[in-house]
């Protein structure tokens, strides 16, 4: 190496190639070394998460237990209730009291309130005075928070 190696000499090299191994771990002096222990992580087990119940699934079963009375009709498509624009999304729920539609539900993802189609059906369902609820795809929608809000509207 050259000019370094004139000006420290044998002994300089050897004591700065010792302090760099002493640093870095890597020991290539004489004498053999144990590897130092690595820290060792523990972690607790991780519960699998419990299955979340689609939202359609939730709302049969609330239906059928909790508000007997009423029918209900699945996908409804606006067109059978007297809609004639062709950009319609279905109601994925009709939920009607003696022949009467009282509440619309729709089961919207993040995208789909800004369509044009979902804009359609709702404006057409609040147009005959039926109410139009949401409940989101992509939100928990807890049963209790379901049950709440039927009672509110029903």
């Amino acid at each position: 190496m050259g000019l370094f190696d004139k000006l420290l000499g044998n002994a300089a090299k050897k004591a700065i190639n010792s302090a760099i191994d002493n640093m870095t771990g890597n020991h290539t002096s004489g004498t053999p070394t144990a590897p130092a222990p690595q820290p060792q992580s523990y972690s607790a087990p991780v519960p699998p998460e419990p299955l979340e119940i689609p939202v359609d699934q939730k709302l049969d079963k609330i239906l059928t237990s909790q508000f007997p009375a009423y029918q209900v009709q699945k996908n409804v498509d606006p067109r059978s209730m007297g809609a004639t624009d062709t950009y319609l999304l279905p109601y994925a729920y009709l939920i009607s009291a003696g022949g009467q539609p009282k509440l619309v539900i729709m089961l919207p993802d993040r995208n789909t309130c800004s369509t044009r189609a979902y804009r359609f059906s709702r404006a057409f369902a609040e147009s005959r005075g039926i109410t139009v609820i949401n409940f989101l795809l992509n939100s928990p929608n807890e049963e209790s928070y379901i049950i709440d809000r039927l009672h509110q509207y029903l």
